[in-house]
């Protein structure tokens, strides 16, 4: 006789629905069980001065040398010594330093060091999305702390800007770091716009769990200081980064004293929404935060900085992040 004999129609049904609830089980833990973020706390070490500073920069630079796409490096711009104030730019996911580099040098020319550090993993000979696949969070506050680190031997004021991803970096710098005076974040990527918060930290969890996937647009022109698309893991990263702030900005008053989180009526990628509830958390605790808006009519698309963009966009953005920052004259 089999040894299957013996089983019948109702076992197999029994083993059927233990199975599926297993797998429910283990999908609702995937989906719901929140990615820690208790680890991503500051770890600084300061330079001890404007050589510190620069010899810990060119250690970054020669550690980027054996990968590095050359067009598109880490840059550092100084006058020799420290300056009044130090800019740290930070860019976008997927993008490169290329991405401030035009606004950096203009602060470079009024007298300013401006420090531009690659993002982790970014920036690559081959610019494969696939090189972003095991970004974590972790990694993103590794660079913050660095480049704080760096900046405080470069000046007397660190004021950070970031853009979209690049701007929650800054925003984690703003609440983590005491030797930042002021973190401006221009579109900053803390929410998916038009997607409810939990369902959001569902869509963060999964994508930090499961294997990284390319999110690719094929009309997307091909730019040589970018990549084209987006990783799933890299997405879910910094929004787990984002949701360390969160927390973070619950329990403590941010430590930058200054904040500015500027947005555009005109956003299609980010949750404007989502800024404005850490901007609550960071008054509700004592912060100083602006949040000046770009109005609709002006059309401000989410990155109107890049070297593509609209000349005329840019211009527009660039002249009200000068103006907030007082650097009209």
């Amino acid at each position: 006789m089999s040894r299957w004999g013996n089983v019948t129609g109702g076992d197999i049904w029994l083993l059927v629905g233990v199975l599926f609830v297993v797998i429910v089980a283990v999908a609702l833990l995937v989906l719901l069980f929140p990615v820690p973020t208790r680890g991503l706390g500051a770890r600084p070490n300061p330079s001890a001065g404007y050589a510190d500073a620069t010899a810990r920069f060119d250690r970054l630079a020669a550690e980027e040398e054996p990968v590095a796409n050359p067009a598109i490096r880490s840059l550092l711009l100084t006058h020799g010594g420290p300056t009044r104030r130090v800019y740290v730019f930070v860019h976008g996911i997927t993008n490169s330093p290329r991405q401030f580099e035009e606004l950096g040098r203009l602060l470079h020319a009024r007298g300013h060091n401006v420090l531009i550090p690659m993002l982790p993993r970014h920036g690559r000979r081959s610019m494969r999305l696939r090189e972003l696949r095991g970004l974590r969070a972790e990694e993103f506050r590794d660079y913050a702390d660095a480049a704080v680190d760096i900046a405080a031997g470069l000046g007397q004021e660190i004021i950070a800007i970031g853009i979209s991803g690049g701007a929650s970096v800054v925003g984690w710098m703003a609440q983590n770091r005491a030797e930042m005076d002021t973190g401006l974040l221009l579109a900053p990527f803390v929410g998916v716009r038009r997607v409810h918060p939990f369902v959001g930290t569902v869509m963060a969890n999964a994508y930090s769990r499961v294997p990284s996937f390319n999110i690719e647009d094929p009309l997307e022109p091909r730019r040589d200081w970018v990549y084209r698309g987006q990783t799933t893991r890299a997405l879910a990263e910094t929004l787990r980064l984002g949701r360390a702030i969160f927390r973070q900005a619950r329990h403590a008053a941010p430590l930058a004293r200054r904040i500015i989180i500027l947005t555009t009526a005109r956003e299609t990628q980010v949750s404007n929404a989502a800024a404005a509830r850490l901007a609550a958390l960071w008054r509700s605790h004592g912060g100083n935060v602006e949040e000046p808006q770009f109005a609709a009519e002006l059309a401000i698309p989410h990155n109107a900085i890049d070297p593509a963009a609209d000349p005329a966009k840019k211009a527009i953005v660039y002249a009200r992040m000068l103006e907030l920052l007082g650097e009209t004259s």
